[in-house]
């Protein structure tokens, strides 16, 4: 197995999920204060076209704690884009469509194109646009139902007065002894933004299978 791309891949998996928003959280004395926040708010915002937003996560794992900054905006059933970077400095990009998966790595100089096949054969999650898509807009229906899988939304805010949406999000992979702490904000709903990507010609290609 390609070591560059399993770590691609893994850095990939981590960073759409902290992202991403969460399903029922696993103790029920926290739902229930959630459940009671939300209901002084507005309803959760949905039936939009286009949403964008910036935010900070916090990776921890058996190594320690890495922080990281992001922008994602996703074209509902269309497209999804996130650029990761730190310091200033642009880690890696990527797009989603339906069909295809594009990421370039801009400290390795490498870059994916292709399906979605390899993301799905090394996490074993049926990793697809709509799960994608499902995890950063809060549809948890669509989301992977596992045991060792934890989402948990915290501090819904009001974005105006007719919706409302979360601003920290908590993801936990015990089969990975891994967390994430993200939060977001310069949230945007049906405001265009950027989606391209170029891949630069002196970039290799990572193989599948290598």
């Amino acid at each position: 197995m390609n070591r560059i791309l399993l770590k691609t891949v893994l850095a990939l998996f981590v960073l759409l999920l902290a992202a991403g928003p969460m399903t029922a959280q696993t103790d029920s004395s926290s739902a229930v204060m959630a459940a009671a926040r939300i209901d002084t708010l507005p309803p959760v915002a949905s039936g939009y076209q286009w949403i964008s937003y910036r935010g900070k996560a916090d990776i921890t794992d058996t190594g320690g704690t890495r922080t990281c900054n992001y922008f994602m905006v996703n074209r509902i059933d269309s497209i999804l884009y996130l650029n990761v970077h730190a310091y200033g400095v642009e880690i890696m990009r990527m797009v989603f469509t339906p069909d295809s998966v594009i990421y370039v790595n801009k400290l390795g100089y490498n870059y994916y194109r292709g399906t979605y096949e390899p993301l799905r054969l090394l996490m074993g999650v049926p990793v697809s646009f709509d799960m994608l898509q499902a995890a950063f807009n809060g549809n948890t229906d669509k989301l992977p139902k596992r045991q060792k899988l934890a989402f948990e939304y915290h501090n819904f805010t009001a974005v105006d007065s007719t919706r409302s949406f979360f601003t920290q999000m908590i993801f936990k992979d015990l089969d990975h002894v891994l967390e994430i702490n993200a939060t977001l904000k310069s949230l945007k709903f049906d405001v265009p933004g950027p989606t391209s990507i170029r891949i630069p010609d002196k970039f290799q290609a990572i193989k599948w299978g290598r």
